[in-house]
């Protein structure tokens, strides 16, 4: 399977409205939660079963799958030095089950990887997924916190 584009966005501290208009904008229909915690303090909208409700309110597919793309892993194996090891994670079983189950997602759907870091640079959903997507011969864009879309071109260097 190859050709399928897949969007991210991150939602800093917007409200799932304004992230919704996003989505709505960009014809998204399913969220894929790339966070490894699903829960936010600050943005009460993006805890995981508040936005499996809001996204469903809006006709929107939602699935959290932090535990396998998540960019702060479980797993003390994917960490080096306190840090999450980005290299161990793309190299994981669970990274490529995760990955493969994206291919699937978006095969259906529209699909946007869903994050909490407003703008891509840094996020591992730019620094990890993406790259791998697009090894895999797939198109990643970013919904920047503007709503403008920029297409992933490794390093990001968006300001």
């Amino acid at each position: 399977m190859t050709g399928i584009t897949v969007a991210t966005i991150g939602y800093g501290d917007r409200t799932f409205s304004d992230v919704a208009a996003a989505l709505t904008a960009h014809g998204i229909g399913f969220i894929a939660d790339v966070r490894s915690i699903p829960y936010s303090r600050h943005a009460p909208d993006f805890t995981r079963d508040r936005l499996l409700h809001l996204a469903a309110e809006m006709n929107l597919g939602y699935r959290w799958l932090g535990d396998r793309l998540g960019g702060r892993p479980a797993d003390p194996a994917l960490w080096k030095d306190g840090r999450p090891d980005p290299d161990a994670i793309a190299g994981s079983g669970g990274f490529a089950a995760g990955i493969t189950e994206l291919e699937g997602l978006a095969a259906t759907s529209t699909l946007v990887l869903l994050c909490a870091e407003l703008e891509p640079d840094g996020c591992h959903r730019a620094t990890i997924i993406a790259p791998e997507l697009e090894r895999r011969g797939h198109h990643v864009v970013h919904i920047l916190g503007d709503g403008s879309l920029v297409p992933h071109q490794p390093p990001l260097g968006l300001g």
